[in-house]
């Protein structure tokens, strides 16, 4: 493709992947830590067995928290990576109808190819002018789509950031 490069789909998948793994960890973990701390407290007394239950009960509840944020930005990301593959396939078959026509795509917008690209024909020439405004208007709107998915991750990202900084801070509180 001409223009620049504008995200890998599988990357953006792998990390979805990763990001839903480490999510289900964090569940299984609060999941066992709960009886864990629930069988300590008969036996275990005293000021440094009442803080750490505090502390652990604290972690027990943000890890939750934390497992939906990291859960909710795989499902997002997942989201980006469908959606990037799909305008990754159609601006190719944009710039390949428009490299049939004689144009390329630069900078996000189609322009006559270099060179001698068909023949000295006004009705041609106006049908190619015609293709080229209708390609034109598709890629204006994939890139104005792409845009806007970008701009919706990119707030699905700074929310679950937000999130993780707050539980965090909590945490080290």
């Amino acid at each position: 493709m001409s223009h620049r490069l504008i995200g890998d789909p599988a990357s953006l998948s792998a990390l979805a992947a990763s990001l839903r793994r480490t999510a289900l960890q964090l569940r299984n973990d609060a999941e066992q830590m709960a009886p864990a701390l629930e069988d300590s407290a008969p036996g275990w007394t005293g000021p440094v067995a009442m803080t750490t239950r505090r502390r652990t009960a604290a972690v027990i509840d943000s890890l939750e928290s934390v497992a939906d944020a990291m859960d909710s930005c795989a499902r997002s990301l997942q989201r980006a990576a469908t959606d990037l593959a799909s305008s990754a396939a159609d601006l190719r078959a944009i710039e390949e109808q428009a490299a049939t026509a004689g144009f390329e795509v630069r900078e996000g917008r189609l322009m006559r190819a270099w060179g001698i690209t068909g023949v000295a024909d006004g009705s041609a020439e106006h049908d190619g002018d015609r293709l080229r405004e209708g390609l034109q208007d598709r890629l204006h709107q994939l890139l104005t789509t792409m845009g806007r998915q970008r701009s919706r991750l990119a707030a699905d990202c700074r929310d679950a950031t937000l999130l993780l900084t707050e539980a965090s801070s909590a945490l080290r509180a």
